[in-house]
């Protein structure tokens, strides 16, 4: 997506064709394997952290394609950095990490000379945000209050779980041990399910998991510490995630490899009603608005009374009064005034493009 204001700019969306102009912010790799199906040939220069550019660029290797470390503007996580628009304005901006790995950043982009933030830009959850308010240059840069703050939406309306990770890997452990003490194949995304893998080893399947190949490269791009992930000699194997379920069975044979869907652990990179509600609070934006997911059909939740609340400029009397106008009749065998009766417009309409917000409050 791209602020309207600031076409330059491009937010989790990496354009198929080039322009020099064009600064992409990666923020997240959740969605990259869908965008890059078909491969740019050349890329736009692209702002993220070391972590998320190595990541990033050994997959895109991976496919064969035309980039190198050059094509990346790689910045210190938590450290200000200066843009250069197309038409000459000057803004600053920083990448913050919100999770314990830092494959989840939140943007921040403002006016060189400082003042409220332009754009705040978090598009999946931060489960760590006390490493946010740890930052002091954070600190300072929301205390002038924030003018647009985009969010992600897509699961604003379900309902709020809990997820406690020593339960989730007892789930884990008895769904293998009721089918014949199987293996647990867990057929998790490349991107995105980083977070979850660390949790889980935190918990009794400690060293009982095994990461497929291609996924340990890529975790290793996050952290170096995949002793507490990767199975052990030692260890009865517990867990295979990643890869085929097909190349588990050849693996773990002669034991046998049952599949659990990963919905079944109720958690995913989205974020819940929960960071929704604590980015809000944190920031009191001035304006709400919803990202335009990749590949969407451009229909974005309108944004609900419950983070409506903590706008800067919220206030509960406009609040009913805007609603007691909308629900608003006309009383039984009253007489409309004598006004020219006006035919309403049919509303443009615009194609989704993938690369715009198109909801805000």
């Amino acid at each position: 997506m791209r602020p309207k204001d600031h076409p330059d700019l491009h937010l989790d969306v990496i354009p198929k064709m080039y322009d020099p102009h064009f600064k992409v912010f990666v923020t997240s790799l959740c969605h990259v394997q869908k965008q890059l199906e078909k491969l740019p040939r050349r890329f736009c220069r692209m702002y993220t952290t070391d972590a998320l550019a190595t990541q990033l660029l050994k997959y895109l290797k991976s496919l064969k394609a035309n980039i190198t470390k050059q094509d990346f503007n790689v910045v210190k996580e938590g450290q200000p950095f200066p843009l250069i628009l197309s038409d000459g304005k000057r803004l600053e901006a920083m990448l913050c990490s919100g999770s314990h790995l830092g494959h989840s950043l939140i943007l921040l982009i403002r006016r060189q000379q400082g003042g409220r933030l332009l754009y705040c830009y978090s598009a999946m959850r931060l489960d760590n945000i006390g490493r946010l308010l740890g930052n002091p240059i954070f600190n300072s840069w929301i205390a002038a209050g924030t003018d647009q703050l985009y969010l992600n939406l897509s699961s604003v309306n379900m309902p709020f779980v809990h997820v406690d990770f020593d339960e989730m890997a007892i789930t884990i452990k008895e769904h293998g041990s009721r089918n014949n003490n199987s293996v647990v194949h867990l057929d998790v995304p490349l991107f995105g399910y980083e977070e979850l893998l660390w949790k889980l080893a935190q918990t009794r399947l400690r060293g009982h998991i095994r990461l497929d190949e291609k996924l340990a490269e890529s975790y290793k791009c996050l952290s170096s510490d995949l002793e507490c992930i990767q199975e052990k000699n030692n260890y009865i194997p517990r867990v295979y995630v990643y890869g085929s379920l097909e190349d588990a069975e050849q693996m773990y044979e002669p034991r046998n490899v049952v599949s659990l869907d990963i919905k079944n652990l109720k958690w995913s990179p989205t974020p819940t009603r929960m960071h929704l509600r604590q980015l809000c609070s944190l920031l009191r934006p001035q304006h709400i608005q919803g990202i335009v997911p990749f590949q969407s059909d451009g229909v974005i939740p309108p944004i609900p009374p419950f983070l409506k609340r903590f706008k800067a400029n919220y206030s509960p009397q406009t609040e009913a009064a805007v609603s007691r106008i909308h629900n608003l009749s006309p009383k039984k065998g009253e007489k409309q005034g004598p006004y020219r009766a006006v035919q309403a417009r049919k509303a443009f309409e615009f194609l989704n493009d993938g690369d715009n917000s198109s909801d805000s409050d």
